[in-house]
C-alpha cells in the first residue's frame, strides 16, 4: 500500500511490531486502504514463499525502525534460510532504504539481488545503489526525475517506482523510462502498461 497501513494496523494505534502475530491476525489489513480489499489478513513470510515459490518475482521489503539502525544479522540469516528452503534465491530481491541493511545483505547474502529504497535520502538513491552494488532502485513518487532514471540505466540498474494507482500516472512514469511500477491495483496498471507498449 502507498500509505503506512502496513506499518500501522487498521485501528490506527501502534506500529506493527508492537503486536504479536496472533494479535495481528485479528486485524483487517485491507479495508483501511480500499473496501475491495476488505478481509485481507497478514501472512507469515514462509506462507508467501510456500504459495508463490518459483512463480513470481517477490519484492521483499525489509523495514527497520529508522533508516540508520543496524539490522539484526541473525534475523537476516533466518530470512535467507527460508528463501533457500523454498529455492527462491533467483525469485526474490531485498528492498530497503537503510544503507546499513544493504551493507549487511551484501555481506550475508551477496547472491540475492538488492534494491535500494529511498529511505531518508531519496534524491541520492542512485548513488546509494551504486555504492552498495544494488541491481535495482525503488524510486519514491515525488522524489525522482528522468536524469536519475537515466543515470541508473547507465549503471545497469533497473528502476522501480513506488507507486501508481492511476493509468495516466503510470504512463507518465513509463515515458520517463521507469521499468517497473508498483501498484495497489494490478489489473488497472497492467492493462495501462500493455496498452502503452502496444501503441509505442
Amino acid at each position: 500500500s502507498h500509505d503506512d497501513s502496513l506499518d500501522r494496523v487498521s485501528t490506527g494505534k501502534g506500529k506493527i511490531y508492537d503486536y504479536t502475530y496472533d494479535e495481528l491476525l485479528q486485524f483487517d489489513f485491507g479495508v483501511k486502504h480500499n473496501k475491495k480489499f476488505k478481509g485481507l489478513k497478514i501472512l507469515k513470510f514462509e506462507e508467501v514463499l510456500k504459495k508463490f515459490a518459483g512463480q513470481v518475482i517477490m519484492n521483499v521489503h525489509i523495514k527497520t525502525h529508522d533508516f540508520v539502525s543496524e539490522y539484526n544479522a541473525d534475523d537476516l540469516r533466518k530470512i535467507v534460510a527460508l528463501i533457500e528452503k523454498y529455492d527462491c534465491e533467483q525469485y526474490v530481491y531485498f528492498m530497503c532504504g537503510n544503507k546499513n541493511f544493504m551493507r549487511l545483505a551484501r555481506e550475508i547474502a551477496p547472491d540475492i539481488t538488492r534494491c535500494m529504497g529511498a529511505g531518508d535520502d531519496g534524491w541520492n538513491i542512485v548513488e546509494n545503489a551504486i555504492e552498495y552494488d544494488c541491481k535495482k532502485v525503488q524510486l519514491f513518487k515525488g522524489f525522482f526525475n528522468k536524469e536519475m532514471i537515466d543515470k541508473a540505466h547507465e549503471n545497469g540498474i533497473i528502476c522501480n517506482v513506488f507507486w501508481a494507482d492511476e493509468s495516466e500516472e503510470a504512463v507518465e512514469f513509463l515515458k520517463m523510462g521507469v521499468d517497473t511500477i508498483l501498484t495497489n491495483d494490478y489489473l488497472l496498471i497492467a492493462n495501462a502498461v500493455k496498452k502503452y507498449k502496444e501503441n509505442k
